[in-house]
């Protein structure tokens, strides 16, 4: 089977890479050739883990037009516009056999809109790769209105020949994962403005049971990117609970994009303060205890309103938990977050985007949310 990659940034490379690790014929192409040769690089690097003879089932095209007209599958991963994604659709479709599958790697963009650009709209479809494309298992695979099921089972078919987890969606703003993950990081924002330290809530969440806390995710995603991907869903849905933070807003003006530019929430290098549980313990909820309240997922505790720290902490450790974090506001932290994260995980389902068991699958598998949203 022969597969088309138009793109070789990170998630373009990482495609490729994937489709060849799982013997496929592939075509790479991308007008900027140091792309290409950092793509060819990558693949270097990690050859141990491709089939020997991976180089005879690669091929680097200079021009679009050379592309294998057996072609099967297109996985266009450009830059995240949409003007230049339309163009290219409207270049690409005419060189294409007319069952080929045309998929596009937005994370954000409208798969009805996109589709416009395309004669053939039936095989048009969001295929969305997760970063790292090869290690991350979920692909979400967005639906524009006019997508054939014959179509769409044979990308389901093809995504899963790649060892992937396969959610479907309609297309709306942010798909599943990037829209119910919107709290996750604005909530914890309007926190953050409120007046409470972004290393407190990133230490709750983490206790809570997440591997990141958010202003970590944040400075690892980018926070320009993050940014971006919030405003185009708060441009397409006006609700004023998905409006940008004007923080970000100000980071992105200033430079402080996260990791890579060694200054976001926090200044890099550092070390980061992970949790290990080694048990799901019984409990779920808000706890009103004498003397304090709690509120847990069944890994850490919360510690809010409380009286008496060494009290608080022998009672806990009483009740099985290896970590906590205590603090004095009246509220739990991570209980507005999740409350937030599991209304727009309502909204999802609610408006037939997606099944109760995708929208769970997804945030399990794209963001290790460590509890059912929904």
């Amino acid at each position: 089977m022969k597969a088309l990659i138009v793109g070789c940034g990170t998630m373009g490379r990482g495609i490729a890479y994937l489709f060849l690790k799982h013997n496929y014929f592939v075509q790479i192409y991308d007008e900027n050739f140091q792309a290409i040769e950092k793509t060819l690089n990558y693949f270097k690097e990690y050859e141990k883990n491709l089939p020997s003879d991976y180089l005879k089932k690669l091929k680097v095209l200079e021009n679009l037009n050379n592309l294998d007209k057996e072609t099967e599958i297109v996985i266009e991963a450009i830059i995240e516009d949409f003007e230049k994604k339309s163009l290219l659709f409207k270049k690409l479709e005419p060189l294409l056999d007319k069952n080929c599958i045309i998929g596009t790697n937005t994370s954000s963009l409208s798969i009805n809109e996109l589709s416009e650009s395309i004669k053939f709209k039936e095989r048009f479809m969001g295929i969305h790769f997760f970063n790292p494309p090869a290690i991350m298992k979920l692909v979400e695979i967005v639906k524009s209105k006019f997508t054939n099921e014959n179509y769409l089972n044979k990308a389901i078919e093809i995504l899963r020949s790649l060892s992937k987890e396969v959610v479907i969606c309609k297309d709306s703003p942010g798909f599943i994962v990037n829209r119910i993950a919107r709290p996750f990081y604005l909530s914890a924002l309007k926190m953050y403005e409120e007046g409470i330290d972004f290393k407190l809530i990133d230490k709750v969440m983490k206790i809570i049971g997440f591997k990141m806390g958010p202003f970590e995710l944040m400075d690892l995603i980018g926070i320009d990117i993050n940014y971006n991907v919030s405003k185009i869903i708060y441009e397409k849905t006006k609700l004023e609970r998905l409006k940008p933070s004007k923080i970000q807003e100000e980071m992105v003006k200033k430079g402080y994009l996260g990791i890579k530019t060694n200054k976001g929430f926090y200044e890099y290098p550092r070390e980061t303060e992970k949790f290990e549980f080694k048990n799901k313990l019984n409990f779920e909820g808000v706890y009103d205890i004498k003397n304090f309240k709690f509120f847990t997922i069944g890994y850490g505790a919360e510690v809010f309103d409380f009286e008496d720290e060494i009290e608080t902490i022998n009672k806990l450790k009483e009740m099985g938990f290896e970590h906590f974090v205590l603090h004095n506001y009246k509220f739990p932290i991570a209980k507005r977050i999740i409350d937030d994260i599991k209304l727009e995980a309502k909204e999802v389902y609610n408006n037939g985007i997606a099944s109760r068991e995708d929208i769970n699958k997804a945030m399990k598998l794209g963001t290790n949310y460590p509890f059912d949203v929904i």
